[in-house]
């Protein structure tokens, strides 16, 4: 089977403006041409009823395709903490109370690890691509660890990068660049496996 020719029109299926941001910046780079629901004047809201990373990715990037007949694609992707049995997991952007923001998830993250000594963790990133062949899939992993406090200074990421520290670097994701967080996060990694394929 054939994958779509790469300048076609392709379609993330989020309404995250932080991982929209991040994601396009790496894609146009490549001439990607991408679009949100927003851009498309779509509706979208899914509910993320799937129990991995992967199938809540297929879920939202096949709603997306029904509804714009566009190739669409979508990422779930979340932090996993050994300490915490891997949690939040699929849950890490409903962590906590529904209310809260990114910077009080990851307060609460802390909170819940003040007793816990293992602090290692992944990041962790499921891309679902869907056209009319059918859905196909690519994965990241970026290994590092939960801080004991939240960086207040760093002007980058979102999500839990205040709280990750990627010691290749020897600093939080929040102090990287969006173009250098590219080349090691768990999205980088993914993004990249998906733009080999759309090639």
């Amino acid at each position: 089977m054939q994958s779509e020719p790469i300048n076609k029109q392709i379609a993330i299926a989020t309404n995250n403006q932080h991982k929209i941001f991040e994601i396009r910046k790496y894609l146009n780079l490549l001439g990607i041409d991408l679009s949100s629901p927003k851009d498309l004047d779509i509706q979208f809201d899914v509910e993320e009823t799937g129990t991995t990373f992967e199938e809540n990715a297929s879920i939202k990037s096949q709603e997306l395709f029904k509804k714009s007949g566009i190739p669409s694609f979508a990422d779930d992707s979340g932090i996993c903490v050994l300490g915490l049995d891997g949690g939040p997991g699929i849950y890490s952007a409903r962590f906590g109370n529904p209310q809260m923001n990114d910077k009080e998830r990851a307060y609460h993250l802390l909170k819940k690890m003040e007793q816990t000594q293992n602090r290692l963790c992944y990041y962790y990133c499921a891309i679902a691509f869907t056209n009319s062949n059918g859905t196909y899939f690519f994965s990241g992993r970026c290994d590092g660890e939960i801080t004991y406090d939240y960086d207040e200074s760093g002007k980058y990421g979102f999500g839990y990068d205040p709280i990750f520290y990627y010691p290749p670097l020897q600093k939080r994701f929040s102090q990287v660049e969006t173009n250098e967080k590219n080349l090691y996060s768990h999205r980088g990694i993914a993004l990249r496996k998906f733009v080999d394929f759309l090639k």
